[in-house]
């Protein structure tokens, strides 16, 4: 039968439903060999804007009059509604996707999607539910980081997720994009940067062209919104040209507008935040305890400018410590609902570049007023804790306080001083309050190992830079003993505190991380026995059994490779508003309660906290001047835990990728020349390799190795080559040749020069 198109546009008129081109084929009676001319009709229609498509789905535009309306601009931003919303199953009436004439119910989810390079994507609807894998077809024009609405899908999708399509754009991560301008005759496009944008291109309409701009230059451009549920060819606004615009400073710019990282602040959050008087003295009236006597100090990294957390210990009888651990008092400044907290909640994390930070709350707060900075007053929430010989609290208290820090301390100067080599750390009382603090925390430790908290080991790349805030190497550090005393006193203030809020049923948010995926795990059962490893996979569902496997491990050159693979096996940490433990850290209860500068769950908890101090402070008061005192207790809800373990990844993202850059601009000298490269790990897409001279870590693609084909073999974790059967496997070297460098890309192409193994 020969394709009528008039036929095709009053079929779907009549269906009043969204239907595939193979349901469209089967009821006009088309063949299977027809389908190739139909889709391109269907798309051509779409483009025309005869036809809407959701996905791989058309139909008629008088859908569109049916269609729910979209929630307003204001609506979406506003504090409640993003954060109260309800986020649970929603069901319309539609007819059957199969035989277009029954109704059914349909499943739908709100979340953010995320795309992959592989052009699939996930879109994550919090509430403890597992992503949803939504094809490259069912995006439906959706972006990166975009909020959508997603139809559960009966058939599974990749690695048996469950699967979905994205019926509606609710809010556009990003509104503007860059993009290279391409002048046609029949029109005028603009492809983004990004080629994981989901966008393939935007049109660019005559009255939202500038002339002046030749074609190829880059550009940013603004995304037009065309009705919802539509998938028309997206239609942009160019806002100005790049052409004059340093490259690298673009590249930046591209992280920071990908990952929607909030780097200016309104006029009113800085103004609320600098009207605070700088000099703090202690009021007995407060209900604060003055803890200025006490010999804290605070333990950071060289450049760290936010002091959240200052730390000092004393020896008591019988092999007893008293371990106090003072957090900055955020939540005495920012207050719900203040200006400056409506941009925090936005942010939820401070974003840590190598060059700077991008911080939660403005500066006047985050590196002034809360900054533990020695020798001037500050205010604290501290916990004080009483450790046994075994490790264990068996005492704790709450209090706000004011303190004075002795001293400023860097990690790299305080393992200096407790490994015995020269250090500038000269003062006694400091030495000792050290020494004692060592100590302490190598108990902590002993007794965090000893439940079975999982120790994974990586070294950590540490970027150099020059005054200019250029790359001029790299390094390799592993965690040192400074860096563990901090950690371990962190810990266990953490623990302390969200065991504290569960007893006494406070409303704050848990960091959780629940137990690992068994059928991931099952799978790498066959790579850990060819690596000599006994220890059953299914163990692994105890923390303890993952430090059997790392012993077994320890020696292999594949040590770093079978760790990630363990690492990945494992669910990310969260945050939630109810308790349910840290598998990671065999822990029993766990919140974040220690970084509320950068951190705005921990705020949450201190805000928890502070209100439940209140509380007894009003105890010994009658019960009309409790009710008269009586603060609302401050809500926490599950919509803010999904929005800040978002902002946590997006964070992490744009860090590795800032990261990146920094490794491209720095190599983008050398183009040309030739590295020796030592294989990391071995996958199906490359190799991690280590550059020399300069041990800067790079991802090798597949396609770089140009002298045989490779096959990847997952049990042995090794290439084989088809026609030399050359065996590549970690440990093994190469010499490459770097040919190009993108920086706007952040890609390097290398070509393989010879093996040396």
């Amino acid at each position: 039968m020969k394709l009528n198109k008039g036929a095709v546009l009053r079929l779907m008129e009549s269906q009043g439903t969204l239907l595939t081109a193979k349901q469209l084929r089967g009821l006009l009676g088309l063949k299977k060999s027809q389908s190739p001319k139909l889709k391109a009709w269907l798309r051509k229609q779409v483009e025309k804007g005869t036809l809407v498509q959701q996905g791989v789905r058309f139909g008629s535009t008088r859908l569109l009059e049916h269609a729910p309306e979209v929630p307003s601009e204001e609506e979406q931003s506003s504090r409640g509604a993003k954060f109260q919303s309800s986020r649970g199953k929603t069901k319309h009436r539609t007819r059957d996707r199969r035989s277009g004439a029954h109704p059914r119910s349909l499943q739908l989810r709100q979340g953010r999607f995320e795309r992959s390079r592989r052009g699939f994507g996930f879109v994550m609807v919090g509430d403890g539910e597992p992503d949803l894998f939504i094809g490259e077809e069912e995006q439906n024009g959706a972006m990166d980081g975009d909020t959508v609405e997603v139809e559960l899908l009966r058939r599974r999708g990749f690695r048996g997720r469950r699967k979905g399509i994205i019926v509606r754009i609710l809010k556009r991560g990003n509104s503007t994009l860059l993009a290279r301008l391409d002048r046609k005759k029949s029109a005028v496009v603009a492809i983004p940067v990004n080629m994981n944008s989901g966008l393939a291109k935007l049109r660019i309409p005559r009255e939202h062209d500038d002339l002046e701009i030749p074609d190829g230059t880059l550009v940013e451009v603004e995304l037009l919104e065309t009705e919802s549920g539509t998938s028309r060819t997206p239609q942009g606004r160019i806002v100005r040209s790049l052409a004059e615009v340093n490259l690298h400073e673009l590249a930046f710019e591209r992280i920071i507008q990908e990952n929607q990282v909030r780097t200016e602040y309104p006029e009113a959050a800085l103004a609320y935040a600098e009207q605070f008087s700088t000099r703090i003295a202690f009021d007995p009236q407060s209900g604060r305890i003055d803890l200025r006597d006490l010999p804290f100090v605070t333990i950071d990294g060289r450049t760290a400018r936010d002091f959240d957390d200052a730390v000092t210990a004393e020896e008591l009888d019988g092999g007893r410590y008293r371990l106090q651990v003072a957090i900055a008092d955020v939540a005495h400044y920012v207050r719900p609902g203040d200006p400056v907290d409506a941009e925090a909640v936005e942010r939820a994390t401070s974003v840590y570049f190598p060059t700077h930070a991008v911080p939660m709350l403005p500066e006047a707060l985050s590196n002034e007023l809360c900054s533990l900075r020695p020798g001037v007053n500050r205010l604290v929430l501290a916990c004080t804790m009483e450790i046994t010989p075994e490790g264990e609290v068996s005492d704790y208290t709450i209090c706000e306080g004011l303190i004075r820090s002795r001293a400023r301390l860097v990690y790299d100067d305080v393992e200096e001083f407790l490994q015995g080599r020269p250090s500038p750390i000269r003062n006694p009382e400091l030495q000792e309050n050290l020494r004692l603090m060592h100590k302490l925390s190598q108990l902590l430790e002993r007794k965090r190992g000893g439940r079975g908290a999982i120790q994974f080991s990586f070294a950590e790349e540490a970027i150099a830079l020059d005054e200019e805030n250029r790359m001029t190497g790299v390094s390799r550090r592993e965690q040192n003993s400074a860096m563990r005393l901090i950690e371990q006193f962190m810990l266990e203030a953490n623990e302390t505190v969200a065991r504290h809020c569960v007893h006494h049923k406070l409303p704050a948010l848990y960091r959780v991380h629940e137990q690992p995926n068994p059928v991931k795990l099952k799978k790498l059962q066959r790579v850990f026995w060819h690596f000599g490893v006994t220890t059953p996979m299914a163990r692994l569902q105890k923390p303890s059994a993952f430090n059997e496997v790392f012993e077994q491990i320890r020696a292999l050159p594949v040590k770093e490779q079978l760790q990630v693979l363990l690492l990945r096996c494992m669910a990310l940490a969260v945050y939630r508003t109810e308790n349910l433990g840290h598998f990671g850290l065999a822990a029993e209860f766990y919140a974040h309660f220690t970084s509320p500068i950068r951190r705005y769950p921990d705020l949450c908890v201190h805000r928890a906290l502070k209100h439940w101090l209140t509380q007894q402070r009003f105890q010994g008061l009658d019960r009309k001047a409790r009710k008269r005192l009586q603060t609302p207790i401050p809500e926490v809800l599950p919509e803010l835990a999904e929005h800040c373990s978002q902002q946590e990844r997006k964070a992490e993202k744009a860090e590795l990728q800032s990261i990146d850059l920094l490794k491209v601009s720095f190599l983008e000298r050398f183009i040309g020349e030739g590295f020796i490269a030592t294989i990391r790990a071995v996958s199906n897409a490359g190799l991690k390799v280590l550059l020399d001279p300069h041990e800067l870590e790079w991802f090798l693609l597949l396609e770089a190795l140009t002298d045989d084909w490779y096959s990847f073999d997952e049990e042995t974790l090794t290439l084989l080559g088809r026609r030399r059967q050359r065996i590549v496997q970690v440990g093994d070297r190469l010499q490459v040749r770097l040919l190009r460098a993108d920086v706007l890309q952040r890609t390097l192409d290398f070509e393989t020069v010879r093996w040396l193994s």
